[in-house]
């Protein structure tokens, strides 16, 4: 008897105020029906949940434990009543995002407060995956959709995805960097002498790799393009950024050079596992491969939007 959630409730109202005809009235029951409710829960319990005086009752020490956790109880169960409806009606209560740390981050804002506006009852997570990590997420299901994944989309059954662009890079030094100095593009030869800066790649079950480095040369890892570009800027390392973070997080301290074997841009890939897609996950599709997102997801910001 003490699970169900009428019950439950009952004892709540009483609970709250202090009363059980204040109880019945509110929930249009008569004084009678609430008092053998709570008698009844109290005997199943062998606990007694309120103590009487007159017209009014107030609850135990036992009481208190059981309202409060009662409550979590009652939550629990409209969240899964919330839920249960969003999966019949085709809408995923949950979704997790996947993006490259390379794709501009002003767009995914723009992204997911459109989302919230869409489905306010979803709880989207996005998580930030490097180069590999990108599909390493997704196929090991840790994501249901990717955003930016690099290169080209793995051959395997359930999942797909569709190209969005090409993203650029940009090669950066110190002003006081040795390098700096020279005004022509710079050879491997020259450039494997010095650090440089990275972010490691996410990956576990596919190949590691780097947005730059050469065999040989020193690697600094770092977490993210902000730290990079400071250890630029104070001539610790070099290396090659993504342009629209070259753009965004240089200026003063920082010099772009020409090197004789330029990094090649990155093709960027928005790609899903087509098991489960509900209506979030098509909208989303929908929303992420409109040309101007496509894109902007690429690095292809105005000057105002750039981050």
């Amino acid at each position: 008897m003490f699970t169900s959630e009428e019950n439950l409730r009952v004892v709540q109202m009483v609970a709250r105020y202090q009363s059980i005809t204040a109880a019945a009235e509110r929930l249009n029951k008569v004084p009678s029906a609430i008092s053998y409710t709570v008698r009844k829960l109290e005997e199943t319990l062998g606990v007694q949940l309120f103590t009487r005086k007159g017209c009014y009752i107030e609850l135990t020490h036992t009481g208190e434990y059981f309202i409060n956790h009662s409550k979590s109880i009652l939550d629990d169960l409209e969240a899964l009543k919330r839920n249960v409806a969003l999966v019949h009606s085709g809408v995923e209560p949950e979704f997790t995002i996947a993006v490259n740390n390379i794709v501009p981050r002003t767009v995914i804002v723009d992204f997911v407060c459109e989302f919230e506006r869409a489905f306010p009852s979803c709880q989207l997570t996005v998580q930030q995956e490097v180069y590999n990590g990108c599909w390493d997420a997704l196929y090991a299901n840790r994501a249901a959709l990717v955003i930016g994944a690099p290169h080209s989309v793995p051959q395997a059954d359930g999942v797909t995805g569709v190209p969005l662009g090409t993203l650029d890079w940009t090669f950066v030094v110190g002003d006081g960097h040795p390098l700096a100095s020279i005004d022509r593009p710079l050879l491997n030869s020259e450039l494997r002498r010095y650090c440089a800066v990275c972010i490691r790649d996410t990956a576990v079950d596919f190949q590691s790799m780097h947005a730059w480095l050469l065999e040989g040369q020193k690697a600094l890892f770092v977490p993210d393009f902000a730290t990079a570009m400071a250890l630029v800027r104070r001539n610790l390392a070099i290396g090659c950024v993504p342009a629209h973070v070259a753009k965004s997080l240089g200026g003063e301290g920082i010099v772009t050079r020409a090197v004789r074997d330029e990094k090649h841009s990155t093709r960027l890939f928005l790609a899903w596992r087509t098991e489960g897609l509900g209506d979030v996950g098509r909208w989303c599709i929908d929303y992420l491969s409109r040309p101007s997102v496509k894109s902007w997801l690429c690095g292809e910001l105005p000057d105002e939007d750039i981050s």
